[in-house]
This record gives structure tokens, sequence and C-alpha cells, in this order.
């Protein structure tokens, strides 16, 4: 489980990071207009594709934590992005990754 949560976690971050690249392209042309406006988006973008990634890779050694850096990150996409057609891939995958993560951690303490 922990190398699915692996692979899954991994996918869904490579993908989340490109949307991130697509939201710092847009935070950058916001701070183009007005100094400072875009500064938020920009740290979003880049920073919960990274924080899936981080969760994605310690997911083989805590389980538990890295269960819930991908699930944080799922959230934060959907609280973004909204629930649709091009946030599902990342959200799913990183969803699914979260919770085989943490059913893994569960297992391990048996």
């Amino acid at each position: 489980m922990k190398v699915t949560a692996l692979i899954l976690g991994i996918i869904g971050g490579l993908i989340a990071l490109l949307f991130g690249v697509l939201g710092y392209a847009l935070g950058s042309v916001a701070d183009s207009g007005a100094a400072g406006a875009g500064t938020f988006l920009k740290f979003l973008s880049i920073g919960l594709p990274i924080t899936a990634l981080i969760g994605a890779g310690i997911v083989i050694n805590k389980p538990l934590n890295g269960a819930v850096l991908m699930g944080l990150a799922a959230l934060g996409l959907v609280l973004i992005l909204g629930f649709n057609f091009f946030s599902l891939f990342p959200v799913v995958l990183l969803g699914v990754g979260a919770l085989l993560g943490f059913l893994s951690s569960q297992q391990d303490a048996r």
C-alpha cells in the first residue's frame, strides 16, 4: 500500500505542479497591475504541489505524516481550483494516495 501511495502521490503532485506553474504565471500577471496583488496566489500555486510531493516522499517511512500532507494538498487544490474536470486528476490521485497512506499506517499499528 505504501508504494502505491507513493506512486499516486508523485503522479498527482507532478500534475498539480503543472497547474501550479500556470497559477504562478497568473500571479505574476496580477503583480504587474498592483504590486503584491498576486503574491499569495503565487505562494499557494507552488507551495501546495511541493507539499504533495513532500508527503508522497515521506509516506514510505512515516505513512500518517505523508497521508496528512497529501490530504491537505488535495483539499487546498479543491479550495483553489474547485472540483471540476481539470482538478479531478490531481485531487483524486492525491486523495487516494492519502487514503492508502492512512490505511498503511493503521496496518503498521497492528
